[in-house]
């Protein structure tokens, strides 16, 4: 299972402080948009104070959801606000949990941001013609690309010509030549790209000839990731709307797999003392830092509650099991175990309800075995 990267997340939780949290769906809407506007504002408004939010707080969240997401389609945003100053802002493309969820306390509700985008994973798209092309690095948290390489290749007999002095073979296999010397360097770059990036994924579109010298050319981990959509999105071809469908389907497999993977583990760890999904025991290994991925079922544990500490253990059922360490309040049960998780570096995967054994609101794979060795 790929690294979930939750090192900023774990960060924002060991500020000192309450803080607001609000997910909001921000889907961009043709019909009477002002309207829809303003009772977005107030329903935050209203809600931020319901849960004990400072003022300066929703002023905040107020003026970020006024900005346009940039983004077409259903898309929701999760904003973390501290004393006034927005700590974690998230625009979080797909179809949203619901309208407002909203908190304020000690610990921030990232559970919406676990459950829609588990982690941060890194892509490349790469679109290409005879004559070069354009790679773009992307990351699931950015709007718009973090890397981008333009390649412009030689462009001298770019085009095969029928009849005529230069129809003849040499000059067509010159061109030939020259459109595999461009996609060369192409793949160069692409190959660069993925080794440094870890890529997860490579979407590559463009004109036909160009995409197939350019395959022929990649290095085996480019062509392990590679999705070749049959399309040329390049300057005068075609718009993008199949790509930007390629794309949300691999990349929803991929995450997709993510669970699949840690629900296999939980099947097969059982007989190896490597699995855990009784509550009271989850708790108990992620205190003793034994977690290595926690599984929480989608809108589990509703009315739980757990204490959240000032530091190790970082979770407790009572004070007592505190182990010397501040209570910061009494959390809803998820919240304390997500934070816990990634205090302590596991990775957390948001489950469909019944998919954890007995029915279970969490569950626990283990770092190392809890069977006796004697």
């Amino acid at each position: 299972m790929a690294d979930f990267g939750n090192e900023g997340l774990a960060e924002l939780y060991r500020r000192p402080g309450s803080a607001s949290t609000v997910y909001v769906d921000v889907t961009q809407v043709r019909e009477d948009p002002r309207h829809t506007s303003s009772l977005r504002h107030r329903s935050v408004r209203e809600a931020l104070a319901d849960a004990g939010a400072p003022e300066a707080d929703a002023d905040v969240v107020i003026d970020r959801i006024e900005e346009p997401p940039g983004r077409p389609g259903k898309v929701s945003r999760l904003l973390v606000v501290r004393d006034g100053l927005i700590e974690l802002d998230e625009l979080l493309p797909g179809e949203p949990l619901g309208e407002l969820i909203v908190s304020h306390g000690p610990v921030p509700c990232l559970l919406p941001l676990l459950t829609q985008r588990p982690r941060d994973l890194t892509y490349i798209i790469a679109e290409v013609g005879r004559d070069g092309g354009e790679i773009r690095q992307f990351r699931l948290s950015r709007t718009g690309a973090v890397a981008e390489e333009e390649i412009e290749g030689d462009t001298e007999y770019i085009t095969k010509v029928r009849g005529g002095f230069l129809s003849n073979s040499r000059y067509q296999r010159d061109t030939e030549e020259i459109w595999k010397r461009n996609e060369g360097q192409i793949a160069d770059a692409i190959d660069e790209m993925v080794r440094t990036s870890g890529a997860e994924l490579l979407m590559l579109t463009g004109d036909v000839r160009a995409r197939q010298l350019l395959v022929a050319q990649l290095a085996p981990a480019s062509r392990d990731i590679l999705a070749v959509v049959p399309t040329n999105t390049r300057q005068g071809g075609a718009t993008t709307d199949e790509l930007e469908a390629d794309l949300d389907r691999h990349l929803a497999a991929i995450l997709a797999q993510d669970e699949y993977d840690a629900l296999e583990r939980l099947d097969t760890g059982r007989d190896e003392g490597l699995v855990e999904a009784d509550f009271a025991a989850v708790v108990r290994e992620l205190q003793q830092g034994q977690v290595e991925v926690l599984l929480l079922a989608s809108g589990a544990l509703p009315e739980a509650t757990l204490l959240a500490l000032d530091r190790e253990p970082w979770v407790a059922s009572t004070e007592a099991d505190a182990l010397g360490a501040a209570v910061l309040g009494t959390v809803p049960a998820a919240d304390a175990l997500v934070r816990a998780a990634l205090l302590t570096d596991a990775r957390v995967v948001v489950v469909s309800p019944g998919e954890l054994p007995g029915g279970s609101g969490a569950a626990a794979l283990l770092r190392w075995s809890t069977l006796s060795t004697h």
